[in-house]
């Protein structure tokens, strides 16, 4: 995926705030739209302002990799909300179920970076853990 070191920059600048991904994905999807209506005019308008022959075609090269770096950037953006959004959920879901500390957020970490198989496995082994520490009471 090529992007721009400037907006790499904006990007780790969100860090892990929604709302500010959703604006830069909102600027993004801007950008795109006035790319988007640059194109149509130059497109429908061959004899306007907007240069003529080859420079009217390199124009349009240059509008069409801009979008292609755009629509790069937005993919990065909306991946990250949806690992936040899938995060969220799995610590909502662990914190529904038991008391908010620090051994529900490793779980819900864990539900997600882990394959389905290991993290079943490691949840019985707990379980087993669990029976064996009461029986010693």
């Amino acid at each position: 995926m090529p992007v721009s070191d400037e907006f790499l920059q904006r990007f780790e600048a969100c860090g892990n705030s929604q709302d500010k991904l959703v604006k830069l994905m909102a600027e993004i999807d801007e950008t795109k739209r006035s790319l988007k209506d640059r194109l149509t005019r130059l497109s429908s308008e061959p004899d306007g302002p907007f240069g003529r022959g080859r420079e009217r075609q390199e124009q349009i090269r240059k509008i069409k990799a801009k979008q292609g770096f755009l629509t790069d950037e937005r993919e990065m953006v909306r991946h990250k909300l949806g690992t936040l959004k899938l995060d969220q959920k799995a610590l909502n879901r662990a914190k529904s179920s038991r008391s908010p500390d620090f051994t529900q957020a490793f779980m819900a970490a864990a539900e997600r970076l882990l394959s389905e198989d290991v993290f079943q496995q490691i949840e019985a082994r707990a379980a087993e853990m669990l029976s064996i520490n009461e029986h010693k009471k």
